[in-house]
């Protein structure tokens, strides 16, 4: 199970003291095309409907994508909800809310919940004396420091997960909206020696970053090849990455 952890303050003083909420994202069906189950709860007030994410290809995109898609579904109020749009922010009269610091963490969580990794987190901060006025910096384990254009974000009122939302919008996408869905990456296989292979450079990341790490986990380098700079990976290797690595 995936953990996105909301915290008031920078990401270097996040402890369960400064809990602001957290999104639960779980799998419905393992797969390299996968189905997700997630919900979010908000300290204070409890947890939202199960919201489900379905039919999205793993190791496609930056965890902050499914990240953003699962708090843009539960923070909408109808019950079946398939719709992946941005709702739209609550604005009445000219007085808003704004927050000075947030950060966020995405742990991967063992089932027995006595293991957690961290894969990637951001630190969401007011630019200057701006209020309403933010920059967001993300890592990932999987790829470089991150950091966004200033956006503004002015509610009437905040919800912490909405800050880190319309963040992961302008890393997405630099606009406040959603990106396309992304693809399952598979690119066409090379046969060489009677076996199917992926050519590493064709991966896009977070994928070739991924598998490259993967592989090495195992102790299976990849196969020399003049036309693949990268190597290449058994394609039946890189299906079973894409089902089971974290």
């Amino acid at each position: 199970m995936l953990k996105v952890s909301i915290h008031a303050g920078p990401i270097d003083s996040a402890t369960r003291f400064n809990l602001l909420g957290w999104v639960d994202i779980g799998y419905e069906k393992l797969a390299p095309v996968a189905d997700y189950k997630t919900y979010l709860f908000q300290t204070g007030v409890g947890a939202t409907i199960p919201a489900l994410i379905y039919s999205y290809p793993r190791w496609s995109a930056s965890l902050w994508d499914l990240a953003a898609r699962a708090i843009a579904l539960s923070l909408r109020t109808e019950v079946e909800c398939l719709n992946e749009e941005v709702p739209p922010v609550r604005r009445e009269g000219k007085a808003f809310a704004f927050a000075n610091q947030l950060s966020a963490v995405i742990e991967h969580v063992s089932s027995n919940s006595q293991r957690r990794k961290t894969l990637a987190s951001v630190d969401i901060e007011q630019t200057g004396r701006i209020r309403g006025r933010y920059i967001a910096r993300f890592t990932e384990h999987t790829m470089g420091l991150h950091v966004t254009e200033p956006f503004e974000f002015r509610p009437s009122f905040l919800q912490p997960e909405e800050l880190l939302l319309h963040a992961c919008l302008m890393r997405l996408t630099s606009k406040q909206e959603l990106p396309p869905r992304p693809a399952l990456c598979l690119p066409d296989a090379v046969e060489k020696d009677g076996y199917r292979y992926v050519p590493i450079h064709r991966l896009v990341e977070p994928a070739r970053t991924g598998f490259l790490q993967w592989l090495n986990a195992k102790r299976v380098p990849p196969v020399a090849h003049a036309d693949a700079k990268l190597g290449l990976g058994l394609e039946v290797l890189y299906l079973k990455f894409l089902t089971e690595a974290i």
